[in-house]
């Protein structure tokens, strides 16, 4: 028996260090999962902190939102008593009369053209379109043909957009009566 006892020596040594490796082993994973729940509770401790002073700093700045909406309040008041009445509708009418554009008026001479009245009136002849087209209805279809002593009305000033048009209508004119003489056959006096 002293020999099987023997025999079962080695093994018995091997389970005795087997269960202190096992005892170290799991006071170690013990002191890891202590250490590792050590980390939540500290970060659960400064998260209440974190709290704390948020809401701290949130009772802080409501505080001064409420101040700023009292002083506004008082700067609106304040304002309201020293700001003048807006001007009268009536001023603003009249103002937007004035804007509109003048009108001048030209009595047409013997042997006028409208290139002559817009070269006077405009300094460009070729605006002459500007003024048949505000006066067609005295003129007729046919720009050459003015009567002498007609009072032809015109834009005191033209935008570059109306000048710009005129002038393409001037050109238009031009090509559809190519072969017609550019000066009118003038009656004798």
């Amino acid at each position: 028996m002293r020999r099987e006892l023997i025999a079962l020596l080695p093994v018995m040594a091997l389970s005795a260090v087997f269960v202190v490796n096992q005892s170290c082993a799991t006071k170690s994973a013990l002191e890891e999962v202590e250490q590792e729940t050590e980390g939540p509770k500290k970060n659960i401790e400064q998260a209440k902190e974190n709290l704390k002073e948020a809401r701290n700093l949130l009772g802080e700045a409501r505080s001064v939102l409420e101040s700023a909406k009292e002083k506004l309040a008082e700067h609106v008041a304040d304002k309201a008593l020293h700001t003048p009445p807006p001007p009268p509708v009536e001023e603003k009418v009249e103002e937007a009369v004035e804007e509109v554009p003048e009108f001048g008026t030209v009595r047409v001479g013997w042997c006028d053209t409208l290139w002559d009245i817009s070269s006077e009136v405009y300094n460009n002849s070729l605006y002459w379109p500007a003024i048949y087209n505000l006066n067609r209805d005295k003129i007729g279809e046919d720009p050459w043909i003015l009567t002498q002593g007609t009072v032809l009305k015109y834009k005191k000033t033209l935008t570059p957009e109306e000048k710009n048009r005129a002038i393409r209508e001037a050109i238009e004119w031009d090509l559809r009566f190519k072969d017609r003489p550019r000066s009118p056959k003038c009656p004798p006096r």
